[in-house]
């Protein structure tokens, strides 16, 4: 049975702004340990107190947490389609947060979310992720969720309740 070890915030930063570099500068990335279980994870990346990038999964896709980190910092920097490749400029200046999944509850409605919560909107097979402390008001959150799951809002569809660990540069 594997320990259960714990990365520190400064180090998940790390992880995720040495795969950003290395996606977008050519960089050579950190080394990674794989002695931290996998978790699901996503990264965002803010420009000038903007969103520019974010992706990540609801589901473990690698062997250890900071791989999670890396593929999903990688994926912000190179493949988020609602905005485009993160160039060399927009490097320079970028704010990373690191979101860990830590828990995944299926709820009857969302109107009791809390900022600190976070929301998966399932239906149709298309998902909505609101992360954590994006927005406020419960029900503006679940629409968003609609939005980024592209399904029609009151369709109807399963809502999970995100509990999450979040580190800022």
């Amino acid at each position: 049975m594997m320990a259960m070890v714990l990365l520190d915030d400064t180090r998940l930063l790390e992880v995720a702004r040495s795969a950003i570099l290395a996606e977008v500068l050519g960089k050579p990335m950190a080394t990674l340990r794989r002695d931290a279980p996998p978790q699901p994870v996503f990264i965002t990346v803010e420009v000038g107190g903007k969103v520019r990038a974010c992706r990540g999964s609801l589901s473990v896709r690698t062997g250890s947490l900071e791989e999670e980190v890396a593929l999903a910092a990688r994926g912000a920097a190179g493949f988020d389609p609602r905005y485009g490749r993160l160039t060399p400029a927009k490097v320079a200046e970028m704010r990373v947060t690191v979101t860990v999944i830590e828990a995944q509850k299926p709820i009857e409605d969302a109107t009791r979310l809390r900022p600190e919560d976070g929301l998966a909107l399932i239906s149709g097979g298309k998902t909505g992720v609101v992360l954590p402390w994006e927005g406020k008001e419960a029900k503006v959150r679940l629409a968003w969720a609609y939005r980024k799951a592209g399904v029609a809002q009151g369709a109807p569809a399963r809502l999970i309740l995100l509990t999450a660990r979040r580190s800022r540069s």
